[in-house]
């Protein structure tokens, strides 16, 4: 990041030199003018320019930091994290900021409303009515929760080709709490995790919370590269993938049977265990079989509904190897005691009476109509998607840049969600964006918000240097 170009007129501010500081690098980031993964000047460099001590550079990028901006290595730097991105109608995932009137939301992983609330309120009425229900959702559960919601969720699985007892399975308080304790039973700081060059950007915030060290294997059309994961495996130390084999996130890539095979291959001859996240495969009416279904003593299978039917209905379902069962129970006793009832009563009442089906046929078909409706506007792109999937991983053509293009599409009142946002590690970035259909209210506003991206790719990086 070149100092001059962004260094704030610090004799003119009425805030606190430190918060100047933050302030202007935020708008720096915000504006495209740094991306994720770049270099922050030292400490001493920024304040050198600055004319202030070593100490308010310090305050301020403790600041950035605190806000989720920017990322410290002990050692190595600061480094930029994302942009702000207030998005319409709801928060961004741990924001509240409002969004500003207008913008098409092609950029967050969120599901379409489809009746959600009315399956919800009837529940709730069931609930209410059922004294053994009401005792069961106020009361202490055991660790990896009650055995008639273990019951429900083991035949649940049954769709991914997993047969196993209740005495296998664990609930959670969603996918991500199921990822956390599978990685503290599993790793230990220092430790390295081989995943997907693109990859779901919660295990890298986990993996940096717990100071873990990502090592990214090579994807193609499938996924996961056999030939990079051998690789990986013999030049390095490490014991544990985490990978999505079905619609993965973000370019919805699928493993055939045969890729699946020579996967599970690999993690056996080479001790490998594999953290499998199935949370977009409960989309598909028919999945493919699991990771889990095809090497169950080294596999453990995450899936949960919050990228299907609801993301605040915080359900997550674990199964584990038996030899690691007790080891999951305890780290969910520490972490939260166990998963929250309610949340477990509702998704299995669902399960039972067909409202999740119900449901997930609803947002099938709703994905079908956007996913028709996307097709024609990116006709001639080349762009990949699973006739499941509601999202679009659309590379984008020469000379285009995705910096410079999702600052375009902002402008333009489009949200999107960049590749640099999947990238894991230092790795270069694809120039390529994903596309969430079901970001947008309706198909009207998805088809404006399309109809927009297609005259901006037209356009050409021409227009936006005419625009800055």
């Amino acid at each position: 990041m070149r100092i001059k170009s962004w260094m704030p007129d610090l004799a003119k501010s009425e805030l606190p030199r430190y918060q100047a500081i933050s302030n202007a690098i935020c708008e720096v980031i915000d504006g495209g003018q740094a991306v994720i993964g770049e270099k922050l000047p030292p400490h001493r460099t920024l304040a050198a320019a600055l004319k202030v001590t070593v100490g308010t550079v310090s305050r301020a990028y403790a600041r950035l930091e605190e806000q989720g901006r920017v990322m410290s290595r002990i050692g190595d730097g600061t480094y930029v994290l994302a942009r702000q991105t207030p998005l319409p109608d709801r928060p961004l995932e741990g924001e509240d900021e409002p969004a500003p009137a207008g913008l098409v939301d092609l950029g967050r992983n969120v599901i379409v409303d489809i009746g959600q609330d009315l399956a919800l309120a009837e529940t709730l009425l069931d609930i209410s009515q059922d004294a053994a229900s009401r005792q069961r959702v106020l009361d202490y559960q055991a660790e990896c929760g009650h055995p008639w919601h273990r019951a429900v969720a083991a035949r649940w699985l049954g769709q991914f080709g997993i047969a196993s007892g209740p005495d296998r399975v664990a609930v959670t308080n969603g996918a991500q709490h199921a990822l956390a304790c599978l990685l503290r039973i599993l790793t230990m700081p220092g430790d390295t995790v081989l995943c997907e060059a693109l990859s779901y950007p919660g295990i890298v915030a986990l993996a940096q919370q717990m100071r873990l060290q990502l090592l990214c294997v090579e994807v193609d059309e499938e996924g996961i590269v056999p030939e990079s994961l051998e690789q990986m495996c013999r030049a390095f130390d490490s014991r544990l993938l985490f990978c999505v084999p079905t619609l993965h996130n973000p370019t919805t890539a699928t493993m055939s049977l045969e890729r699946r095979l020579r996967i599970v291959d690999i993690a056996r001859r080479h001790h490998l265990q594999i953290i499998e996240d199935a949370t977009p495969a409960v989309l598909l009416p028919s999945p493919p079989p699991a990771l889990a279904a095809l090497l169950p003593e080294q596999v453990f299978f995450v899936a949960s509904l919050s990228k299907s039917v609801s993301p605040g209905l915080r359900f997550g379902v674990v199964q584990a190897p038996r030899a690691w069962s007790g080891k999951l129970a305890a780290v969910i006793r520490a972490n939260c005691w166990m998963a929250t009832p309610i949340a477990v009563e509702i998704a299995c009442r669902w399960m039972e009476d067909g409202r999740l089906q119900q449901l997930l046929d609803a947002q099938r078909a709703d994905i079908a109509n956007r996913r028709q409706l996307a097709a024609s506007y990116l006709e001639g792109q080349q762009w990949l998607s699973h006739p499941g999937s509601p999202h679009c991983w659309l590379h984008l053509p020469a000379p285009w840049r995705t910096s410079e293009f999702s600052t375009m599409l902002r402008r333009r009142q489009v949200a999107i969600k960049s590749g640099d946002a999947f990238t894991v590690g230092r790795t270069p970035s694809p120039h390529a964006v994903r596309l969430c259909l079901s970001g947008a209210g309706t198909l009207t506003q998805l088809e404006h918000g399309l109809a927009i991206l297609r005259q901006t790719l037209q356009d050409g990086p021409e227009a936006f240097l005419a625009e800055a």
